[in-house]
């Protein structure tokens, strides 16, 4: 077991199994794995202030552990983790952002009894030059789901309140309603295949295919374990069963679901929007070998969608604004990869 590695980061474009694999690695004695926490790209960008005076120390340290306890939705009581938070900054010198988070991570690590931090936040996949250089010895786990998939996960999202995750409050509901448009989901998740095929070669990236960890999930585990430099546990494999977009939860059920492999197949999705997701991502989706489905001519309901996605591209922007650190940054991230 490899004692350098203290973070495990598991990344990759949302709705392709990155809450999965944070729960298969939770199920290691040595691993924690956090909620996911949106550090990186919502509460510190790469124009965020570099030293924070004790009260920014005490603030961040709070938002931070404020999440861990109560999710991402439930910010409304940060003050009410000032005093703990203040305990855990006697005698640190800590007042750079990104070492508080350090800090918070090992604390939190340290007193479940574990000694590796595992933060499944996806969309740490457009700050892994950022994670990568603060954290040398992290491993970062990529997952990679067919993006038809991810489009129907994404177009469901919004039911997960009535499907067994009623914490989730109406308004992100609505949110993750507006949000969805198969050139939208799909550009988004194109955008989070070209940062991967940027760390293709990187020892410290490894890739995962959910659709492989669903048919092969003991040999792809083990695989993971050998590059993470830790024993294969059979707990791993208990997995529950929940999270689904189309399928109400199942907590009883401990296993991994090979059901949830190619689900747009058995319907969901119309013509149109596969048509368009597909012209948005072919060349990625080429890149990491899903084969693309072919069509004459462009469906029927094309023209629709590409009148609507102005609108529903504003009104998304309206309604994200609040969890982006910095706009320009995170266009930059999403749209414009270089």
């Amino acid at each position: 077991m490899n004692k350098d590695t203290k973070q495990i980061f598991v990344v990759g474009s949302s709705r392709s199994g990155t809450t999965m694999m944070g729960r298969i690695l939770g199920n290691h004695p040595a691993i924690f794995t956090f909620k996911e926490l949106h550090f990186f790209g919502t509460i510190w960008t790469n124009h965020s202030e570099s030293t924070l005076d004790r009260k920014q120390q005490i603030d961040l340290l709070s938002r931070l552990l404020c999440i861990e306890k109560n999710g991402l939705f439930q910010q409304d009581n940060i003050s009410d983790f000032n005093e703990r938070a203040s305990a855990i900054l006697v005698n640190k010198n800590v007042s750079n952002p990104l070492s508080i988070f350090e800090l918070f991570l090992a604390k939190m690590t340290s007193d479940n009894k574990c000694f590796i931090a595992c933060d499944q936040t996806p969309k740490n996949m457009y700050y892994l030059n950022e994670i990568l250089s603060y954290f040398p010895n992290a491993k970062v786990i990529n997952m990679v789901r067919d993006q038809r998939d991810v489009l129907l996960s994404q177009k469901n999202k919004w039911k997960r309140r009535f499907l067994g995750a009623s914490a989730i409050p109406l308004s992100e509901a609505i949110r993750s309603y507006i949000n969805y448009h198969p050139i939208l989901t799909a550009k988004v998740w194109n955008s989070s295949l070209e940062y991967s095929s940027n760390f293709t070669n990187n020892t410290s990236v490894r890739v995962v295919r959910f659709e492989e960890l669903l048919v092969e999930p003991i040999c792809i585990i083990k695989e993971l374990c050998q590059f993470l430099e830790i024993d294969f546990h059979q707990e791993m494999l208990k997995v529950p069963v929940v999270g689904s977009s189309t399928q109400q939860d199942v907590k009883s059920q401990l296993l991994i679901d090979s059901s949830k492999k190619e689900k747009w197949k058995n319907g969901g999705l119309n013509s149109a929007e596969i048509y368009l997701s597909q012209l948005v991502s072919n060349s990625m989706m080429k890149e990491f070998k899903y084969d693309v489905e072919k069509f004459r001519l462009p469906p029927v309901l094309t023209l629709f969608y590409l009148i609507t996605f102005p609108i529903k591209l504003t009104l998304a922007f309206i309604l994200n604004i609040k969890r982006m650190g910095n706009i320009v940054e995170v266009i930059n991230k999403r749209f414009f990869v270089k």
